[in-house]
């Protein structure tokens, strides 16, 4: 089989072991909205006296950070879970002709693809809540499936090195929820501090892109900068295992 057959059936494998989960497409569907909603509202009940450094009103900001959360989260999961799932099997498709790069990049295209469906339906309720007042909505979903790429290559990572679902999961939701809070512009935190969590350049494009309807052209090397590190990461760590290097 080519290489290119060998990583096409690999994507069309994992993608469609994704969608076909009626779980998993509800979650898909559900959890954006959701996580937008209850961060909207939640700040929306904070009085405006100056708690919070936020660039726009409290609700829009709280809703910016419950869709970067849910799409980082969600593809972070997806990450997670798949190299937990697909662990044994990968070795005996390794020793079957597959080469480590095949596998990897059928995982990584299906994070790809499910951070554009997360994305595309986070930014479809942002647009509905703000109406008129969203600026660039295609700027929006790029700099959300940024988020999601990031966290599904750190989820990749995690379960990786720590293949267990229960610890694996929780590591990966502290993180986020951690991430979330610097990256949320909420706190009078510098910028020299959150310009080490992951979330805050995807963040920030988003809601440059909500709030002007322009791109935040300085925060997309440091964002390329957090995938190209996760990824080489994962990667390294991924090649070594289902080499055997931990049999």
């Amino acid at each position: 089989m080519s290489v290119n057959r060998r990583v096409l059936v690999g994507i069309r494998a994992s993608t469609l072991s994704f969608f076909r989960e009626p779980f998993n497409i509800a979650l898909t569907l559900l959890l954006p909205a959701l996580s937008i909603q209850i961060y909207g509202v939640s700040l929306s009940q904070f009085p405006d006296i100056g708690l919070f450094a936020a660039a726009g009103s409290l609700t829009t900001t709280g809703q910016i950070t419950g869709a970067v959360f849910a799409t980082g989260a969600l593809a972070g999961v997806l990450g997670l879970f798949q190299m937990i799932s697909a662990r044994n099997a990968d070795r005996r498709l390794v020793i079957s002709g597959f080469r480590p790069s095949d596998l990897i990049l059928s995982r990584f295209t299906t994070i790809l693809v499910v951070s554009l469906a997360i994305s595309a339906i986070s930014t479809a309720t942002l647009a509905w809540l703000l109406s008129d007042s969203f600026g660039a909505p295609l700027i929006a979903v790029g700099g959300l499936v940024i988020a999601g790429v990031t966290y599904g290559l750190l989820g990749m990572l995690i379960g990786t090195l720590l293949p267990r679902e229960l610890e694996g999961s929780l590591l990966l939701v502290i993180l986020a929820d951690m991430d979330n809070v610097f990256a949320s512009g909420l706190f009078n935190i510098d910028a020299s501090i959150t310009q080490f969590a992951p979330l805050s350049h995807p963040h920030e494009i988003v809601s440059q892109a909500v709030f002007d309807g322009s791109l935040a052209t300085a925060h997309l090397l440091p964002a390329a900068a957090f995938i190209g590190l996760f990824g080489l990461l994962s990667v390294g760590a991924y090649a070594y295992t289902v080499d055997g290097g931990d049999a």
